[in-house]
């Protein structure tokens, strides 16, 4: 999936509500969504136990 390499840092594509920072992610991976067949990014979150799968346009890709 174009931009969205393994280890890529990631921010949610919407803002984060006032006062809180805003997350950066890391890629982990791709998956397929068994019912739709969309492709997926996996991503690991600080402090979450394991990666969490996102469509692509959710995400916003840091340069």
């Amino acid at each position: 999936m174009e931009g969205f390499e393994k280890h890529a840092g990631v921010p949610l594509a919407r803002p984060a509500p006032k006062g809180l920072p805003r997350l950066f992610g890391e890629v982990r991976g791709h998956a397929t969504d068994p019912i739709t067949g969309k492709e997926l990014v996996m991503v690991q979150w600080p402090g979450a136990p394991k990666p969490l799968p996102y469509e692509p346009d959710e995400l916003t890709i840091v340069d």
